[in-house]
């Protein structure tokens, strides 16, 4: 047993002992996230940019903003007023929790990245990219993943897309 933790702790990647990565959240919703626009997809023949219509809310304490198009209002996780969820097209980080704010993120989140979200070509014929971005060590880069219901070089659709690391 001695020699597997001995082993374990030297492996990056290996979870054992030092619990999850931070950037798990992310990863773990994007999938979620993209489940659910297939789901709502197979029912209306569209992709939505709007989470509340797919049925997505994100948990108490998220520390990413997730994304869903590059231009729009995005519901706040603070206690400043935000649009109706119908016109939101993401949602911020649990600011009283994490201690960041949405305006953080949007304004180091590179143009080209935030152009990357949103609906892509004309429904049926169409796909929809989501981003997370978040900041999980306090210091002044982002944490960046993208996910597409369509096929992108580098990854499957389905798949998450590692764009700007943090750590």
């Amino acid at each position: 047993m001695r020699w597997f933790l001995v082993l374990c702790v030297t492996l990056s990647g290996c979870n054992m002992v030092k619990g999850p990565p931070r950037d798990h959240e992310c990863r773990a919703t994007l999938r979620s996230i993209v489940g659910l626009e297939y789901a709502y997809f197979s029912t209306s023949q569209r992709y939505s940019i709007h989470p509340v219509e797919i049925g997505f809310a994100p948990s108490q304490g998220n520390r990413y903003l997730y994304l869903f198009a590059p231009e729009g209002q995005l519901t706040r996780r603070d206690e400043l007023p935000s649009p109706p969820l119908e016109e939101s097209v993401g949602y911020g980080p649990d600011s009283k929790k994490r201690g960041v704010l949405l305006e953080d993120l949007l304004t180091k989140l590179p143009p080209e990245l935030r152009s990357m979200t949103g609906l892509h070509g004309t429904c049926p014929e169409c796909d929809v990219t989501i981003a997370c971005i978040g900041n999980v060590d306090d210091d002044p880069d982002l944490d960046a993943w993208t996910i597409s219901t369509s096929d992108r070089p580098g990854a499957a659709r389905g798949t998450p897309i590692h764009h700007l690391k943090d750590l």
